[in-house]
């Protein structure tokens, strides 16, 4: 997930790690800053933490990659908006998988874009579940100083003290 403010773009470390695997190329600014100072580990705890860009360059780069969702394009979508967008990226998928389906293997190998595309909207759905799951309550995730929660959102903790204040003070009846 990324979310793009006025002056920067927080990307999370999983899309980051995942970037790099891919054969997409990498401004020289953003793989120094994440890979410049050795070994760099990614795993569950640390993958929806994000990283801060600031230069301008870094910034059109990762506001140009559509397979990283826009946090601020989704956070106030409903459970059901986010999942027809799920649907739409399967459908998408579902017509890769077809075309590729349809090829030889040496048109396969000339249309290793259509993979690569393939693969990207599989990451892209992967990411709105997350996002969902995090809306839900269901994913814990620390979002930069300064970026809004979605509306309405209330943490998993806060939930649990709201309940327990409820039963702690019930209502009064009059």
């Amino acid at each position: 997930m990324k979310i793009i403010t006025e002056n920067a773009v927080y990307v999370q470390k999983n899309d980051i790690a995942y970037l790099h695997h891919t054969e997409l190329p990498i401004p020289a600014s953003i793989f120094m800053k994440v890979f410049g100072n050795g070994i760099v580990i990614i795993d569950d705890s640390n993958r929806y933490e994000f990283e801060k860009f600031e230069n301008a360059s870094e910034i059109e780069f990762f506001n140009g990659l559509d397979w990283i969702v826009d946090y601020n394009s989704v956070k106030d979508l409903s459970d059901d908006e986010i999942i027809e967008i799920g649907q739409s990226i399967v459908q998408s998928k579902n017509q890769i998988a077809q075309q590729l389906d349809s090829m030889s293997e040496d048109q396969r190998k000339e249309n290793l874009g259509m993979l690569t595309q393939y693969e990207l909207l599989n990451f892209k759905m992967h990411s709105l579940r997350d996002i969902l799951w995090f809306k839900q309550g269901d994913l814990k995730m620390t979002l930069p100083e300064g970026v809004d929660y979605p509306e309405g959102f209330v943490q998993t903790g806060e939930k649990r003290i709201q309940k327990l204040m409820k039963r702690i003070f019930p209502k009064r009846k009059n």
